[in-house]
């Protein structure tokens, strides 16, 4: 088993519970960590089988932005289950930073981190 990393991939989505934040939007950053058997990729060196990393930016990207919702963790849900569903994956750990809170703190951002497998799909 291998764990492919596409890491702080940088969006401009529209969540939060706030009405300034579905209007304003601001900026969200996904890791998105995959496991997956490299085997069946790397015996070959076979393109074919193994995990097109375009295609899951593309796919993350499109949950970010064409999306709202007011809870971050309901987005990276959405970014989990749609990974394994449309991936041949056998785990997704997806970690989502919403770099603009608006609470009273000084803080650099909020994070949520979620691990879905086959197992509990």
């Amino acid at each position: 088993m291998g764990k492919l990393t596409l890491k702080n991939c940088v969006f401009y989505g529209y969540h939060g519970v706030q009405d300034f934040e579905k209007e304003l939007g601001g900026r969200f950053e996904v890791d998105v960590r995959i496991s997956y058997p490299f085997s069946r990729c790397t015996e070959n060196d076979d393109l074919n089988h193994a995990i097109d990393y375009q295609s899951v930016y593309e796919f993350v990207k499109q949950c970010v932005t064409q999306h709202k919702f007011h809870l971050v963790e309901t987005l990276s849900e959405l970014i989990a289950n749609g990974i394994l569903q449309n991936f041949d994956v056998e785990e997704v750990t997806i970690t989502l930073r919403k770099t603009k809170v608006p609470i009273n703190a000084i803080m650099d951002y909020v994070e949520v981190e979620i691990t879905r497998n086959k197992v509990q799909n």
